[in-house]
């Protein structure tokens, strides 16, 4: 016998007070837990879609390793016919299953079967005869082959299986061949987003979201590396341009729920976008990435040259994010905006004033900038809090307190701090926090006051 969910227990206690309230009728009461009852079931259907993907997964395994044993023995017609044989056998099944209606998840495990067989083809078939080419493009084929897939017979299965092999393959290109900048990705990476966005396929809009992560982590780290001759400041400016960057994605997110279509997907670009944020300013509260900067000099043309490509890009960073924020701004001017916009709108203003002042002293005051960045960071992390308390997205209320924690336990162990000046941070922080608690609390009180009346003079006009 299924066990009773615990939204639904609490369903139960909590509608004879919205009837006593009057906010649901007393014929609806029993329907409305008639109908989450019923949905409880609906997520049955995801177990045989997981057996489906695994049995795939293991007799795809199978078949490649079948080859692997019986190689050296086969003649070159037996291989191709094998090859292509059984990739057009496991897309005959797919199409069978999804057009008949038969076996719905079968035909999606099919079709990740046959992605998985179009990219052993490939691998296998230049080992036949014996081609020498640039190997990261056969994943980039196998990556366009899932994504054709996935477009003709609409498989989330294979565009997720698209967007990791295209992941894999900036991978192979950005750490295999030297280039810093992949930036061929991005156009692959965005070929994927109107199926997503068509189909409504929340678990791929996820893997998109964690692909474009690992991408920018892999160009992080072949630009800082490539870029020793410039200074000590790129991994400085790199970090400032990267926390930029995903908070004007985060910024997106929110302009993103104001439009219908495009809300569904808000919550998910919020969420990676801000820990990708959260973790590239939690980077710049370190006062050691603030020393050794060094643009100038003698015989340092090339330095020179860089520090003004920096400031160039980091420029147009803060004008996305600008431009992002005035969007929002004018797509929810019709409404009462909440308080914790209006604080984000300050909290915007001083980071764009820390930023340019940042990018403008070189690294001549390390220490003062350090402590500036530690503040933004916490006061960054109270105001995820109260957004995600408003949203109720216990994702980010999440993702804030982890950062939090890690951040105090990185500043109380920080050998740059003396123990000292550890105990003001700390206690200025602590008063920070008290004080922000009591306006939250303040606003708290008013805004629930004016849903009261609100409430008051619908029920008696």
């Amino acid at each position: 016998m299924l066990r009773e969910s615990a939204f639904l227990r609490r369903l139960r206690k909590e509608l004879p007070v919205w009837l006593q309230q009057g906010w649901v009728t007393p014929g609806s009461v029993q329907k409305i837990l008639d109908h989450v009852a019923a949905q409880r079931g609906t997520g049955v259907r995801y177990l045989p879609l997981a057996f489906s993907i695994l049995g795939v997964l293991l007799l795809g395994a199978g078949v490649i390793t079948f080859f692997a044993a019986n190689w050296s023995i086969m003649p070159k017609v037996a291989k191709l016919t094998l090859l292509f044989g059984s990739m057009w056998l496991a897309y005959a099944g797919a199409g069978y299953a999804l057009r008949y209606r038969e076996a719905p998840q079968l035909g999606e495990a099919l079709l990740l079967l046959g992605v998985i067989l179009f990219g052993s083809n490939i691998m296998l078939i230049g080992q036949i005869y014996h081609i020498d080419a640039h190997y990261p493009n056969g994943v980039l084929l196998w990556a366009l082959g899932g994504m054709v897939t996935a477009y003709l017979m609409y498989s989330q299965s294979a565009m997720v299986a698209a967007i990791a092999l295209a992941t894999l393959w900036t991978g192979m290109e950005s750490f295999g061949f030297d280039r810093s900048f992949h930036w061929p990705f991005l156009i692959l990476w965005a070929s994927c987003l109107p199926a997503i966005h068509k189909k409504r396929w929340m678990p791929a809009s996820h893997v998109a979201m964690i692909g474009l992560l690992l991408w920018s982590w892999f160009a992080f780290q072949h630009i800082t590396w490539k870029s020793q001759d410039w200074g000590g400041g790129v991994p400085l400016y790199l970090m400032q341009i990267y926390f930029l960057a995903y908070l004007g994605i985060f910024v997106l997110g929110l302009v993103m729920a104001t439009y219908g279509h495009l809300s569904p997907f808000s919550g998910v670009v919020q969420r990676y976008s801000a820990f990708a944020s959260l973790a590239s300013l939690y980077a710049l509260t370190f006062p050691h990435l603030h020393r050794g900067v060094e643009w100038s000099g003698a015989g340092s043309r090339l330095r020179v040259a860089a520090q003004g490509s920096w400031v160039m890009v980091t420029l147009t960073a803060l004008a996305a994010v600008i431009a992002f924020a005035l969007w929002h701004r004018v797509r929810t001017s019709g409404v009462d905006r909440p308080i914790y916009l209006k604080w984000g709108d300050g909290l915007l203003g001083l980071t764009i004033a820390l930023v340019l002042a940042n990018l403008f002293l070189t690294g001549t005051h390390g220490g003062p900038v350090a402590i500036a960045f530690n503040l933004l960071f916490l006061a960054g992390l109270v105001w995820l809090i109260f957004a995600g308390m408003h949203g109720n997205d216990r994702a980010l209320v999440n993702m804030a307190f982890l950062f939090f924690g890690v951040g105090l336990l990185s500043r109380y162990f920080d050998t740059f701090w003396t123990l000292l000046n550890r105990s003001y941070f700390f206690m200025g922080g602590g008063l920070l926090l008290i004080g922000g608690g009591y306006l939250l609390e303040k606003q708290r009180r008013k805004l629930t006051g004016r849903i009261a009346a609100a409430q008051a003079e619908g029920r008696h006009p």
